[in-house]
């Protein structure tokens, strides 16, 4: 099996010779939903969403350390992502849990059950370990229930609500954040006398439902200076501009609660022995196109990582990375080698500043792809089954079941749909996109987020950042399109994916779709 690894540039190449203070403290910040937003991407040649929203925290890792610009999730679905996190793997290697819930028939050897994961590799080698509020996978890779610390309460979860309820909004921020202080303590008080710690810090937030108009009354966000920058599939209107700065607004939520992380790593003394890693594991929830599509609107991510004791302050990194390959760096900085089922690839070395040129030391490309979401094979529903290949000039994209619709059987409001949830989350833009789906004004944004979908997709993504101009039918093209797909399937061939294994068909049946 084709395995993508660097060498270590670390000097303990295994935890027996490496003694507890000489291993870093690894903090994980984990959005979820977040995509591509914070600060530190503002760009003054392309108006965004990033222009408004503040993110001095995760500007700080960025600066401190190392900002990525095309980090990708290997799966924009909750659970598929984050378990290939923890696995180190492409998310079709993962069983059950390459699908949302990890659904799996009874009866059938399921290939989650043979992966222990970075967390529990960290655990092994001394490390304490525990994660805080979502986790969304099996929690035995996380030690168990046990290393959930949540003990001064889950509030945080639902930040804007709470906050918007409240009385005093200033006290009850103050309030939640000292919450995520509290359950952050209570895991580091459970370590032993300098041990290493892992710490996942999991919120759900920006994951919908959050209260409409939170991003101005909260955050101060005025949705009326979206107008001109949202992408250019969503139709800007009042409705979408202030879901999406409430949107914006989570996210802010999220940073201020990474502040109180740093803060508590330098009371201790320790956040310059500490590994800190800021993600989104998937892209912006509840608009068209976003979560659930391998567009990077929907599969693109922040990621930023500070360690001043072996990173470069201000790296940039334009190279495409999956977060895979989290796993091998988080064990590479614990001076552990990968597992050998892992597929992702240790970034410590190109990011340590003694690499003439660092962008070439990595893979060069991020593989992406989605079988079920909240579309569930557990409702009967078939799967819409995509494959993708990112590099730093083109998106291809794989469409296996062009026949399906990506989100929903239209109408979308239809009884049909009104009784279940659909791979768009619930919030006022889906509600808008239902309430003018036939309003022939707004076609092209409908046919954008909601159409079937051509077998093949290309697009150039220096010249077309928002992918909306297909380029696989054109014969200037075909080189390329020749060249991704081939890598593309080489790699899912290598790694034995159901969709391309066999007669291509196993997660339309069981075990991975438990129906008749």
């Amino acid at each position: 099996m084709h395995r993508m690894l660097l060498a270590f540039c670390i000097t303990c190449l295994g935890a027996a010779a490496c003694p507890a203070e000489d291993r870093p403290n690894i903090v994980f910040a984990f959005a979820d939903d977040l995509g591509k937003y914070a600060s530190a991407y503002r760009d003054a040649t392309a108006p965004s969403p990033n222009d408004l929203i503040e993110t001095p925290n995760f500007d700080r890792i960025a600066r401190e350390g190392a900002l990525f610009h095309n980090a990708f999730a290997a799966s924009p679905s909750c659970t598929p992502s984050r378990a290939a996190i923890v696995a180190g793997r492409h998310f079709f290697r993962n069983g059950s849990h390459s699908q949302l819930h990890h659904p799996w028939m009874k009866g059938f050897a399921d290939p989650w059950d043979e992966v222990r994961g970075f967390p529990l590799m960290l655990q092994e080698a001394g490390y304490h370990i525990g994660w805080s509020y979502k986790l969304h996978i099996s929690e035995d890779r996380l030690g168990g229930k046990q290393r959930n610390y949540v003990s001064a309460g889950r509030r945080f979860n639902s930040f804007s609500q709470n906050v918007m309820n409240a009385d005093d909004r200033g006290a009850e921020k103050q309030k939640l954040l000292e919450e995520v202080r509290g359950n952050f303590r209570a895991l580091l008080a459970d370590r032993g006398k300098e041990q290493p710690f892992y710490s996942w810090f999991n919120p759900p937030n920006p994951h919908r439902a959050w209260a409409q108009g939170s991003g101005k009354a909260i955050w101060g966000i005025d949705p009326e200076g979206l107008a001109g920058k949202l992408p250019p599939f969503l139709h800007d209107n009042e409705t979408v501009r202030e879901d999406f700065a409430d949107y914006l607004g989570e996210g802010m939520a999220f940073d201020a609660a990474v502040g109180v992380l740093l803060e508590e790593l330098e009371r201790l003394g320790e956040v310059d022995n500490t590994l800190v890693v800021v993600i989104g594991n998937q892209g912006a929830t509840g608009f068209a196109r976003g979560k659930c599509n391998l567009y990077d609107f929907g599969s693109g991510v922040l990621l930023a990582a500070r360690w001043p004791a072996r990173l470069k302050a201000a790296g940039s990194v334009e190279t495409p990375v999956s977060l895979i390959d989290l796993a091998p760096t988080f064990l590479a900085a614990a001076g552990l080698q990968p597992s050998a089922d892992m597929n992702g690839q240790n970034l410590l070395p190109a990011l340590a500043g003694d690499t003439a040129d660092p962008e070439a030391a990595f893979r060069g490309w991020a593989l992406t792809g989605r079988e079920t979401h909240v579309n569930e094979a557990r409702e009967g529903n078939l799967p819409y089954p995509m494959r993708a290949i990112r590099t730093g000039e083109y998106l291809y994209i794989v469409n296996f079941k062009p026949d399906r619709w990506p989100v929903a059987v239209p109408p979308l409001g239809g009884e049909a749909n009104a009784k279940r949830r659909m791979d768009i989350d619930y919030g006022p833009t889906r509600d808008w996109f239902t309430a003018h789906e036939t309003d022939p004004k707004y076609a092209q944004f409908w046919k954008l987020g909601f159409d079937r979908r051509p077998a093949e997709e290309l697009y150039n993504v220096q010249k077309d950042p928002h992918q909306m101009h297909n380029l696989a039918g054109e014969a200037e093209h075909d080189a390329v399109r020749r060249d991704l797909r081939e890598k593309l399937f080489a790699e899912l061939r290598e790694n034995n994916d159901p969709r391309v294994a066999g007669e291509g068909d196993a997660f339309d049946r069981p075990p991975y779709a438990p129906f008749k």
